[in-house]
Order: structure tokens, then sequence, then C-alpha cells
């Protein structure tokens, strides 16, 4: 029982020093932000940080990566095969849950995380390549069944990518809270009318009646 509580007191310590280190990277922007300070933040003896992370590097990598995960994992690939509008919405909704949730990360990753390096640029690009290419598959296949406009699908993949992240940018910037379900209605309309090929509006009971 000992045991449990101790390594469970460890997990706990560990993260506060991730919670607090996120909020002094956001808040400085990761050059300028020192060891002294996050651990000044978290509450803890500079030896104590040294206890979890090696380096400044070494919590900055975590949390990003962690950060990733969370990001990769609310990003689902389209099936063609289902209605494309609902999955879309989805998509979204979720992506402004974890950027809205965690605004620190958000801010971190869409403005100060690259420039850290050669190798955590290339694992930065290899994270949003990723992405690309499930949008850029999704892309491809809703052309060929005659679902998403013709074009360039490489272009509008960009197009897609950086809309979305600007917008997430802002949002996190936003002062005061956001409606998250008018936003995402914003967003899917937009999205609609540049990518989706224009549905024929629906016939009314009237008009079915005439028919008939």
């Amino acid at each position: 029982m000992l045991g449990c509580g101790a390594v469970t007191q460890r997990e706990i310590r560990r993260q506060q020093i991730l919670d607090r280190a996120r909020d002094v990277f956001a808040k400085k922007g990761y050059h300028l932000a020192k060891i002294d300070d996050v651990v000044a933040a978290a509450g803890v003896a500079r030896g104590t940080f040294y206890l979890y992370f090696h380096d400044k590097r070494s919590i900055f990598e975590e949390l990003v990566s962690r950060f990733f995960q969370r990001v990769a994992l609310a990003v689902a690939s389209i099936d063609t095969d289902q209605p494309i509008e609902p999955q879309i919405r989805a998509n979204f909704s979720r992506l402004l849950d974890v950027f809205l949730g965690d605004p620190g990360m958000a801010k971190i990753l869409l403005t100060d995380v690259t420039g850290l390096d050669v190798e955590f640029d290339r694992r930065l690009l290899a994270f949003y390549a990723d992405i690309e290419a499930l949008l850029l598959r999704s892309l491809r296949e809703g052309q060929s069944l005659g679902i998403v406009q013709d074009g360039d699908a490489r272009v509008v993949a960009h197009f897609v990518l950086g809309g979305v992240k600007e917008v997430l940018l802002q949002l996190t910037r936003a002062p005061v809270p956001v409606d998250r379900e008018a936003i995402s209605e914003n967003v899917f309309g937009i999205l609609a009318r540049a990518v989706l090929v224009p549905r024929p509006p629906k016939a009314t009971k009237k008009a079915a009646k005439k028919r008939a």
C-alpha cells in the first residue's frame, strides 16, 4: 500500500511541474523561460525538478508530445461511405475541445514551438504532414465520388489546415468564452462552400405534392 501511495504522489508532483511549466512557456515562450521560472511556479526545489526532468528541453518536449497525441486522436479519417457533414463537424468540434481546453499548450503549439532546433522542427513538420496526408486522402476520395469540388487536392488541404490553425489560434487568444457550437457551424459553412460540391436544395412538401 505504501508503495502505491508513493507512486501516486510522485505522479501528482510530476504533473504539477508539467502544468506549471506549460504556464511559464505559454507566458514567456520557450527561449525566454528558465528552469528557475518553472521551479518557482511549481513551488518545488530546483533539485526536485531534476528528479523528474533532465532539462528545460525535456519537459518542453514532453508537453508538446502529449498535446500532439491529443490532437491526433481528435482528428478522425473521413469515411466517404458515411454522411460527410457530421464527420467534419465532429472533427472540428473535437479539435475545439482540445485547443480551448488547454489554451496554454495551444498557444505554445501554434506560435512558439517552431525554431527550437532542426530535429524538433522536423518532428513538428512530420506531425502536420501526417494530418495533411489524412486530409489529402479524404479529399481525393471525395473528388472521385463527386462530393468534393475539382481542383488540386493538395492546395485545398493546405488551405483547410492553414485556415483551421488560424481560427484556433485566434480563439485561444479570445478574452472571453466563445460559443463553440456557433463557431463549429461557421467553420463548417466556410469549408462546405469552399470544398464540398453544392447539394441541390431539398424540395418543399408543397412542391413535392404538386409533382405528385
